[in-house]
């Protein structure tokens, strides 16, 4: 439980209390559990150590952006620091599930509000001190997929990669990874003549059978995130064609979307992929082993009950340590 949530050893209540047996007795494991919850994003290194490993934020010190966008090792930590204060506030608040895909508020700074998101109000504060911002709901701003972070670990600095974006999104976000390519097949090796934008070269490249399969589910997902630049800043154009760009595509499921904010409407009605897909995360990072097939589905149902009572993130974070899979 220390571990979990403090990233340190017990302290001496929590010790007291194993030695005595009381830890047993869900009241009080739960009453611990809140004791030690993390919601200071500046102070708990659990927020930082989480989210680094769940969202890859901990790559950023390793990517380096082409001098064009004008983006520094300063904007990287500013990047990394909006994502780890935004689940501070989503656990702290006991934020529903679905703010994480599209919540009425952000974290930012007033640089990063202007340069990056183009926010155009002015905003108060020092220009690289992270601040909460208030957001209407239904846009391409908010939420994981709105980041500036997360378009960063997603691309490689230079040129935004479709393919690894929406193997991200499958695996960090809906919860249903692809396989690994086989070990045999090249990348891009058909012919691409006359490909001139991202989508054109991937659909050159998928018109072998041994890709067309996991790419129908990877593309779609990778390339309604194309407006986004390896920064996080919009485009309507890609950069090298000058064509339009175009976001749309059919999820797994067989649904059409035109656009980032169709495909947020999307994770937040099946919001239950979600929440599954971030338990598990939070349950591998705490027991530091994947759970099993019995384990996923008791999370299920954990996940679809915190749903049914409308209850928020910190609920189910109480709900997942008070398991059976965390408590055994």
């Amino acid at each position: 439980l220390s571990y979990f949530l403090k990233q340190s050893p017990p302290d001496s209540t929590l010790l007291q209390l194993a030695d005595r047996g009381e830890l047993a007795d869900p009241e009080t494991l739960k009453k611990e559990a809140l004791r030690l919850m993390p919601g200071d994003a500046r102070r708990d290194a659990m927020i930082r150590s989480f989210t680094g490993q769940w969202l890859a934020t901990d790559r950023l010190p390793e990517i380096m952006p082409d001098p064009k966008f004008k983006f520094d090792a300063s904007k990287l930590g500013m990047a990394r620091s909006e994502v780890e204060y935004f689940f501070a506030a989503m656990l702290k608040e006991n934020r529903p599930l679905t703010d994480f895909i599209d919540p009425d508020f952000t974290y930012t700074t007033p640089i990063f509000a202007k340069e990056v998101y183009k926010i155009d109000r002015k905003l108060d504060g020092r220009y690289n001190v992270t601040r909460r911002v208030d957001l209407p709901r239904g846009g391409r701003l908010g939420g994981l997929l709105g980041q500036s972070a997360i378009m960063l670990t997603t691309a490689n600095g230079v040129d935004t990669q479709p393919v690894l974006r929406g193997a991200w999104v499958l695996e960090n976000i809906i919860g249903r990874p692809p396989p690994k390519p086989p070990a045999d097949v090249p990348a891009l090796t058909p012919d691409v003549r006359g490909a001139t934008t991202p989508r054109e070269l991937l659909a050159a490249h998928t018109k072998d059978s041994t890709c067309a399969g996991c790419h129908k589910r990877i593309d779609p997902v990778g390339f309604v995130l194309e407006n986004y630049d390896p920064v996080g800043r919009w485009r309507d154009v890609w950069p090298k064609s000058k064509k339009k760009i175009d976001p749309s595509g059919v999820l797994p499921d067989g649904t059409k979307i035109k656009d980032v904010t169709e495909l947020k409407a999307w994770l937040v009605e099946n919001v239950d992929s979600f929440g599954l897909c971030l338990s598990e995360k939070l349950m591998t990072y705490a027991t530091g082993r994947i759970p099993n097939y019995a384990e996923r589905k008791e999370l299920g149902l954990i996940v679809l009950m915190n749903l049914a009572e409308k209850e928020g993130f910190r609920d189910l974070m109480l709900d997942l340590i008070l398991s059976k899979t965390f408590r055994n």
